[in-house]
């Protein structure tokens, strides 16, 4: 039997799919007023905790401690089954609403925001899941403050007989039958956020390649390794590392998911994983915004050449000031927007989405091109307003390009836009299998 945290929430009902048409509230929709409260830093039930979290996440990208505790305090405060129905233990947000909040959460630790980005990729999957038993299982644990991580990526990837890497309709990292028991081995890397995880879903084919799976193993199960050994210049924090799986044996049924995205109304299901990631860049952007703020408020030297004394009226600082609040509105705006079309896709019956499916994958590809631009161009324009003080290790404003220009690497702009090149010149479809 699996062993792992407990949860008090009972078995769930068959939960209803999260995409609902957004109830209005006077003449405006929930995602607009929830766009507008962000941009006038109104007040809500996460602003102080986001307040901690970026206060803190200087001194921890100095220290190198991994953010824990700030994980913790996100699940207990519900951030981990946002887009759950409210009749699943969840938010019932609708996907707008959820990539706002990433956005928010991203500007006060990029980290931190990154580290739920698999944990909601498979969240987002339960909702749509063919076999509703099994989802409600883990849609349950995700309403009781349970974190997943997965594993994607083998470490050694198989190749096709025509030398060519394999897609990801299969796997290295196997599942074998052994009596009554299965067992899974492989080894995975990218294995983002599996140290902070309650549970890995971890991606495998059968020993006889006759499907591949979904398998979900309790971090702390015999012969599950995991290893930060993440190195990477930027989201230091993420445990974006290794997940070393050794014969480690499966014997509940509910841990073995069927994988189904061949099937009308459920291609493309890495897109919002993939919009995820653009937001925490938007999330980079914006901090960028806020630290030049700060910066040009608090400056108590200027040169002497410049054309202003006071740092808050040179026209030349004002300028980039007003350069970076563009790029941060322009950010936020471009995510919001894809994530309306995750909405209208789930608002349709599930057999019926396969072209919405599409229209929202587009469009997280289109965003991922733009931002990814924006992102190492707002984290360079910050220390325009900053001068050498603005480099001081203390002060880690550094790690804004160092965590965009990380996070943009994954699934290259290069790619994205040959991929929405071909579809607009040739009506070629984008990629199924994943990342896009």
């Amino acid at each position: 039997m699996m062993e792992a945290k407990q949860n008090d929430a009972s078995p769930l009902t068959t939960p209803e799919p999260s995409g609902h048409e957004p109830e209005t509230i006077g003449d405006q929709a929930p995602g607009i007023q929830a766009a507008a409260a962000f941009d006038s830093r109104e007040n809500d039930e996460w602003t102080e905790l986001f307040r901690r979290i970026a206060e803190t996440a200087p001194a921890r990208e100095n220290s190198g401690d991994l953010p824990r505790a700030e994980v913790r305090a996100l699940l207990a405060q519900g951030f981990g089954a946002l887009i759950l129905p409210k009749s699943a233990g969840g938010r019932g947000l609708s996907y707008r609403e959820l990539f706002g909040l990433v956005v928010r959460l991203a500007a006060a630790d990029a980290n931190v925001a990154h580290i739920f980005r698999n944990h909601y990729g498979f969240v987002n999957g339960l909702l749509s899941l063919a076999d509703r038993e099994k989802a409600g299982h883990w849609l349950a644990r995700a309403a009781g403050g349970d974190l997943f991580a997965n594993g994607v990526t083998d470490a050694v990837r198989p190749r096709e007989a025509d030398g060519r890497v394999a897609d990801l309709s299969h796997f290295a990292t196997t599942l074998r039958r052994e009596g009554k028991a299965q067992i899974l081995h492989g080894k995975k890397q990218y294995a983002t956020g599996s140290v902070y995880a309650d549970w890995l879903a971890i991606q495998a084919t059968r020993d006889d390649e006759s499907e591949t799976l979904t398998v979900v193993v309790p971090i702390s199960a015999p012969g599950v390794e995991v290893i930060d050994d993440w190195a990477g210049f930027g989201q230091r924090f993420t445990a974006s590392g290794t997940a070393n799986l050794h014969e480690v044996r499966i014997e509940h049924d509910a841990q073995v998911l069927q994988r189904s995205r061949t099937l009308p109304g459920a291609e493309y299901g890495s897109s919002l994983p993939q919009l995820f990631l653009t937001a925490v860049i938007a999330g980079i952007v914006q901090a960028s915004f806020d630290d030049a703020l700060a910066l040009i408020k608090s400056r108590k030297q200027h040169l002497y050449f410049a054309p202003s004394p006071d740092p808050t009226a040179d026209p030349l600082l004002l300028h980039a000031l007003g350069q970076l609040s563009a790029h941060a509105y322009a950010a936020r705006s471009i995510i919001l927007n894809a994530a309306e079309s995750f909405d209208r896709a789930a608002a349709l019956p599930f057999a019926q989405r396969s072209e919405a499916n599409h229209a929202a994958a587009l469009n997280a590809a289109r965003a991922k091109v733009s931002i990814d631009a924006l992102g190492t161009a707002a984290a360079t324009l910050l220390f325009d307003l900053g001068g050498a003080s603005a480099t001081h290790r203390q002060r880690q404003l550094d790690r804004h390009w160092r965590n965009a220009r990380t996070v943009s690497t994954h699934n290259p702009s290069l790619y994205k836009a040959l991929a929405i090149g071909a579809y607009h010149a040739r009506g070629e479809p984008l990629p199924k299998q994943g990342f896009f």
